[in-house]
């Protein structure tokens, strides 16, 4: 959902689908994430109940992600220790 032509009215960003989309844009652009609802709301009326689920499950999913990464590493490096013995 895009900033409508008519600059002085704001679009509603209340569906979930298009709220991920919007954080999704935004976090892809380099925003961090406590700088979402405020650049979100530069361009549309945000149900912020909403965007704080979206922003609660993105953190989580980027902290497993983060986790299971770095347990993949560790992994790695004591297969490589173990072939090196």
């Amino acid at each position: 959902m895009h900033q409508s032509a008519d600059n002085s009215i704001k679009n509603r960003l209340t569906e979930p689908s298009a709220m991920i989309a919007e954080v999704k844009r935004l976090v892809a652009q380099g925003v961090e994430m406590d700088q979402i609802a405020p650049e979100l709301s530069k361009q549309f009326y945000i149900d912020i109940d909403l965007l704080n689920a979206v922003l609660r499950v993105m953190r989580k999913k980027m902290s497993e992600r983060i986790s299971n990464e770095s347990r993949a590493k560790a992994e790695t490096g004591s297969a490589n220790d173990r072939a090196a013995a």
